[in-house]
């Protein structure tokens, strides 16, 4: 009999498959209009991306990229990021960060902060920091851990369809899920609790929908409504606006799941001009 793939197990081939296809390197034209030069931070490999149009970036945007915690960044991270950095006149920052199962939150966290405020120091003030999917959950996560610590935090946050909560029991999300064409909960449980390694699902570190978000940065979301992670990134909002935190949530009709880094879309030139008109400072 021919056995049927779960879920779960078609989300570990994927992770697989892309791990060991490695990192994509920036693509062609995202090194055409952007410089991209390497270096290293807190042990993580970083690539600095600055666009070739102005002489001079102004204040830096930390980015984290997203794939589950499992998969390493791909060639439509690059062109967003390069996006970003040219229409902004911004220098972004991207750490290579360790994936799940050889990497854990804990060490993301730890090498992650160590990053942050080496940034901090070196651009003698706060950073941006943002990201897509895990990547935007993630920078909240890091965002909350640095407040609590008592460290200087971001200036801004910008998630694009962040993953808050690796549970994904919100009771409106399966009437979402049908629609959504590219996420289905089984496979990202399965990669949330291998990025837990260990912690309880519910803890702000890995599902920061569950933290008090109280004294955050601004922060800008944008979501599309057929994407699972939309009612979390609705229920975030509502708290955080709650606890006196100036959030927006950007929501797109019928818009896939991080849809932003089809960077050539008209949807993402919208969003990318809304999150532009949020963020002071640009130059």
């Amino acid at each position: 009999m021919k056995r049927t793939l779960s879920d779960v197990d078609l989300a570990e081939r994927h992770r697989q498959r892309a791990r060991a296809k490695g990192p994509a390197a920036p693509p062609r034209s995202v090194r055409a209009s952007c410089h991209v030069t390497w270096t290293t931070i807190a042990g993580l490999p970083v690539a600095m991306v600055s666009p070739k149009t102005t002489k001079t970036a102004t204040a830096p945007f930390i980015y984290l990229h997203g794939g589950g915690y499992t998969s390493p960044i791909i060639a439509h991270h690059w062109r967003l990021i390069a996006a970003l950095a040219d229409e902004n006149s911004w220098t972004v920052i991207v750490p290579l960060y360790g994936l799940a199962p050889d990497s854990d939150v804990t060490d993301a966290l730890t090498r992650l902060t160590a990053l942050h405020q080496t940034v901090v120091q070196d651009a003698q003030g706060a950073p941006a920091l943002g990201g897509d999917s895990a990547g935007g959950g993630l920078a909240l996560a890091l965002a909350l851990s640095l407040r609590d610590k008592g460290l200087t935090g971001p200036r801004h946050l910008v998630l694009f369809a962040p993953w808050l909560d690796i549970t994904l029991d919100n009771p409106a999300i399966p009437a979402i899920e049908r629609f959504d064409p590219t996420l289905s909960r089984p496979g990202l449980r399965h990669g949330g609790l291998l990025w837990a390694n260990g912690r309880d699902p519910k803890d702000p570190a890995v599902s920061p929908l569950h933290a008090d978000p109280a004294n955050l940065c601004p922060t800008t979301m944008v979501v599309g409504t057929h994407d699972i992670l939309l009612p979390d990134c609705r229920a975030f909002a509502t708290k955080a606006r709650a606890k006196g935190v100036d959030v927006e949530l950007y929501e797109f009709p019928q818009a896939f799941h991080v849809f932003i880094a089809g960077t050539v879309l008209p949807e993402s030139r919208v969003a990318r001009r809304l999150v532009t008109r949020r963020i002071p400072g640009r130059g």
